[in-house]
């Protein structure tokens, strides 16, 4: 049944094609996390896909080349002022450190299914420097207090 209607759609949308005078168009899209990214966090990454005609369109997302099975696959195409059409696919996620997910977009503007990749990416502080900079607190300390030492003995001395 849902083939059948996809065929039907699939029908009108290429007599509205004929009729105005539309070429296909093969969408564009990115893939960004909504927020910043703290691993352990809850978050949700945003397949963006711009720019299509016929607004037919099918979304995959996998997380280390597994299939993610979406909370709401209802996929709402909305218009473009020129007559294509846009879709927000979203997948919630917690991101850890070396995952992989992507997003694979179906049209039939396209030769074939296009993937982007976006991977887990965490800004950690790193403790480098704040060693280092303790260690040259630590060093320059320790120089005035060797110097003052040094100065009041030569000092009492003469």
């Amino acid at each position: 049944m849902a083939q059948k209607l996809q065929q039907f759609h699939t029908g009108v949308f290429r007599e509205i094609q004929i009729m105005c005078s539309f070429n296909l168009e093969p969408p564009e899209f990115i893939i960004y996390p909504r927020d910043e990214v703290i691993t352990g966090e809850d978050n949700t990454l945003i397949c963006f896909i711009n720019r299509f005609f016929p607004p037919l369109i099918n979304i995959k997302w996998t997380k280390n080349d597994v299939e993610v099975t979406m909370e709401d696959p209802f996929i709402k195409t909305l218009s473009n002022p020129d007559g294509t059409a846009y879709v927000l696919s979203y997948l919630n996620f917690v991101p850890e450190k070396g995952d992989i997910y992507s997003c694979t977009v179906e049209h039939e503007a396209m030769d074939e299914p296009q993937t982007k990749f976006w991977e887990v990416e965490t800004d950690e502080i790193s403790k480098g420097p704040a060693v280092f900079c303790g260690f040259g607190l630590s060093l320059g300390l320790l120089g005035v207090f060797i110097g003052t030492y040094v100065y009041y003995i030569l000092y009492r001395a003469a």
